[in-house]
């Protein structure tokens, strides 16, 4: 062997133990990773995948609460529940009360960013207080709209007959049409705030040149929101519209605090109906209210995949 091939088998051979040397680097990186995963991915399944699994188990058996004998019924509770007429009209209720919640959130939350993401006076202090919806207790906050619904003390009537906008006082809570709407009043007034911070998050890195140079070109209001600050806020949005679509769909303390899903089944949306099927007297049925949330299930991964698309989404472009 002459002298340069000996050199060249040194060579092969040290790149050899340095490939090996990376290979075991790349292993021991890769089982330190799948080591700190470890408590997450328990987190998650002992919160998330034990309950959902444990849920769809009940669906599938007759449990009664408060007895014990739990007999195997397949999927009769499913044909039950899609045949007794209550599940369709909740799952109604419930996309008729989201859609509508949302989308009123959706342009309160974003004319409040526009107007705090402005130069005034005082601006801080609004910031802070817009908060303050969305930081009350559910329970605080009901009970007062509670207060301002009453048929006796009907704070809401006094105000809006004397404003000459109602003839007469209007029964909020005790009739079918217009207790939705004063479900969808609470719902939105406590979460408008959510858009308001988080597009107030995504109107902030503008650059004021843009907005110049529209001026400039002669864009007006309408003209810069739609060209300047929609693009720019787009991406926040989308991932705060699908946050609070999830929340909204899944709503409960609202609409069980303000009307217990009634009068009648006025306000009875899929979750108020799914406690009602489990725990409420004359039912008690947790294998049905089971079935409700199985039922819910497929509507929320979609949500989640939908959050999930525009959080990656995001990032990429933000890359």
């Amino acid at each position: 062997m002459t002298q340069s091939a000996a050199g060249r088998a040194d060579s092969e051979r040290s790149r050899g133990l340095a490939d090996s040397k990376s290979r075991l680097k790349l292993s021991t990186e890769t089982v330190l990773g799948i080591a700190l995963m470890v408590p997450a991915l328990a987190t998650i399944l002992g919160l998330i995948g034990y309950p959902t699994l444990y849920a769809l188990w009940i669906s599938l058996h007759t449990k009664l609460l408060g007895v014990r004998d739990m007999p195997f019924v397949g999927f009769d509770n499913y044909v039950s529940v899609l045949s007794e007429g209550g599940f369709w009209p909740a799952l109604g209720r419930t996309f008729y009360f989201t859609i509508v919640s949302v989308a009123i959130k959706v342009c309160i939350g974003m004319a409040t960013a526009l107007v705090l993401n402005e130069n005034w006076p005082g601006r801080g202090l609004a910031r802070a207080a817009v908060l303050l919806p969305w930081a009350l207790p559910p329970l605080t906050a009901v009970v007062t709209w509670r207060f301002l619904f009453n048929d006796t003390t009907n704070v809401l009537n006094y105000i809006l007959v004397k404003a000459h906008l109602i003839e007469k006082p209007i029964l909020w809570l005790a009739k079918a049409e217009y207790a939705m709407p004063s479900a969808i009043i609470v719902g939105v007034w406590q979460g408008f705030p959510f858009f308001a911070i988080t597009l107030l998050a995504g109107l902030s890195p503008i650059p004021d040149d843009l907005y110049d140079a529209a001026k400039v070109d002669g864009a007006g209001i309408i003209h810069r929101f739609i060209y300047v600050s929609l693009p720019g806020v787009f991406p926040v949005l989308m991932v705060a519209l699908t946050l609070s679509t999830i929340w909204t769909f899944n709503q409960f303390t609202v609409i069980w605090l303000l009307t217990t899903g009634g009068p009648g089944d006025a306000t009875t949306t899929l979750p108020i109906a799914a406690y009602m099927q489990a725990f409420v007297a004359g039912s008690k049925n947790l294998s049905k209210g089971a079935v409700y949330a199985v039922l819910t299930f497929p509507v929320l991964v979609i949500l989640v995949l939908l959050l999930n698309y525009f959080i990656t989404s995001r990032e990429e472009s933000e890359a």
